[in-house]
């Protein structure tokens, strides 16, 4: 007669197994969040970026439309959106007083623009303020 020895198994290696798939599912889990985070920063500096420059754009607009007409009639309310890759530059412009000094008067115009796109999600926004004149120091 044979005779088999039975041995009394503990399952050790079974719960080893489950603490490692957990563990490895949980790490999975936090570098899928990493890495969607990290695209969505990289996304929006990228947006920032663009909004500084559509924002600098309707500036540079701005002030060349108040120092060639002298006035922030035309400017003031204005929206731009051409060439701005989606960006809406919205400007405000304030003629804040007339200066002497000695002969000459000095015109100043307070410009702010504010570019702005996208949804809740994706909104990005940034603005520029400028001060002008329109005569030049002596």
């Amino acid at each position: 007669m044979i005779r088999q020895s039975i041995q009394k198994q503990t399952g050790f290696s079974a719960i080893t197994a489950i603490v490692m798939v957990v563990l490895l599912a949980l790490m999975g889990a936090y570098m899928s969040t990493f890495v969607s985070v990290s695209a969505l920063n990289t996304s929006s500096s990228e947006g920032a970026i663009k909004a500084w420059f559509a924002a600098r754009s309707g500036v540079q607009w701005a002030v060349h439309r108040v120092l060639s007409t002298g006035t922030c009639v035309n400017v003031n309310g204005q929206a731009i959106t051409a060439g701005l890759d989606g960006f809406t530059a919205s400007i405000s412009c304030v003629e804040t007083a007339a200066i002497t000094e000695g002969s000459a008067t000095y015109d100043i115009f307070d410009i702010d623009v504010t570019a702005t796109r996208g949804a809740i999600e994706t909104f990005v926004s940034r603005t520029i303020n400028v001060t002008v004149t329109d005569n030049s120091a002596p």
